[in-house]
């Protein structure tokens, strides 16, 4: 296989994406190590007798992992953490917290998080090099110029909370790292996305009889609850002297509904002509129209009672909100029950071959994983029932 369809790879749910995630129970036992770090920097140094806690640092740019022909190193990690605690503490106090004894260990912990989180996307990569060594990565790189600028970069501009570009290059730069670096990381992950869903084989043909046999199975997962498609005319009480003129005001809106209800078709609007120049309601422009509503659903009690006690194409008396005073009528309305199969048949598609896929692609996984050599600095040599382990907290 010499090139990949990168560009455009299907999401494996077991890949992230380079999101910073860490399991909560991590996160929360770096914050309180950290926490208390900073305290015990901040005591004068009588109030240490003993001295400062001895830490080993770790190096900035050693060594962290070897996942087959794959290696990972804490400097390329190392921004995430540090971003993190920014977020959580404010850049100051993350300075001060990383000068404090406690501060190695944290970094450690997350760091292994990090490490976990990471292997699938090293092993996979690993597989792609090892298979494929005659693709172009040069050509694949060059397909993935555009997703990376028109959606990696934006992605990484919100994440670090700044404005622009050229902010951008500087904050990571100031976090450790730099736009190339994210980049070279963007491709290796979008690449080994696409080996991914390359090397698994499925087939695409989803049968009618099998999709049937899903929906039977399945069919409170596609069931409704009661729903109305319905419209509305409002009168604000703050655009009135008084909520007596307010209701005069409605009132003589309701007359002209009323008659156009009389004449409107099952099934269609009645207040479209009436609404755009009459109404105050948030839909007004489009003839007040809104579309399915479930109940429960709505800010005034006294609307969503009304919509659900009146009948397809009933207009209800003027009722009064926390707002102002509305006329409702239901166009429409569905009963909750199962959905019709015709109805969800594509979606049942979809579910059945999005199963298939992530079947295929977990299964392919796990064997990659029980034949891989892995290492980590934190852990030794890791068993593929102990990386399960670990991947499992970290997901918690």
């Amino acid at each position: 296989m010499n090139q990949l369809d990168a560009a455009n790879p299907r999401e494996p749910r077991l890949l992230n994406g380079g999101a910073i995630r860490f399991g909560r129970a991590a996160w929360r036992v770096a914050v309180a190590i950290l926490t208390l770090g900073y305290v015990v920097a901040m005591r004068p140094t009588a109030a240490c007798a003993d001295g400062p806690v001895e830490v080993q640092p770790m190096e900035s740019c050693e060594v962290i992992a070897r996942v087959n022909s794959e290696v990972i190193l804490a400097c390329e990690l190392d921004w995430q953490v540090r971003l993190m605690f920014e977020q959580r503490f404010g850049p100051e106090q993350t300075e001060a917290l990383i000068k404090s004894p406690l501060f190695a260990k944290a970094r450690e912990d997350l760091l292994q998080n990090l490490v976990v989180s990471r292997i699938e996307m090293a092993l996979l990569y690993a597989d792609f090099r090892s298979n494929a060594p005659q693709a172009d990565v040069g050509a694949i790189k060059k397909q993935l110029e555009i997703p990376f600028e028109e959606g990696e970069v934006p992605r990484l501009i919100e994440s670090v909370g700044v404005e622009d570009r050229a902010a951008l290059e500087e904050r990571l730069l100031d976090l450790g790292t730099s736009l190339s670096e994210r980049r070279e990381d963007f491709f290796r992950t979008m690449i080994a996305r696409s080996w991914l869903q390359q090397a698994v084989k499925i087939s695409k043909e989803v049968t009618h009889e099998q999709m049937l046999d899903f929906y039977r199975e399945h069919e409170s997962d596609y069931a409704e609850p009661d729903r109305v498609r319905w419209e509305e005319l409002m009168v604000r009480f703050d655009n009135h002297p008084s909520k007596s003129e307010a209701y005069a005001a409605l009132a003589r809106l309701g007359n002209a509904a009323y008659a156009a209800s009389g004449a409107a078709a099952a099934g269609e609007p009645a207040f479209a002509a009436i609404a755009p120049e009459n109404s105050d309601g948030f839909t007004a422009e489009e003839g007040g129209a809104h579309d399915w509503t479930t109940k429960g659903s709505l800010a005034s009690q006294e609307v969503d009672q009304a919509l659900f006690n009146l009948s397809a194409g009933e207009m209800s008396p003027i009722l009064e909100g926390p707002m102002g005073f509305h006329i409702v009528r239901v166009i429409e309305r569905k009963d909750a029950g199962p959905t019709p199969f015709r109805e969800v048949q594509g979606q049942i598609r979809k579910d059945l071959y999005d199963d298939r896929f992530n079947k295929a692609i977990n299964a392919k996984v796990t064997e990659l994983k029980k034949t891989a050599r892995i290492w980590t600095t934190f852990t030794g040599d890791l068993s593929y029932e102990k990386l399960a382990e670990m991947q499992e907290a970290t997901r918690k």
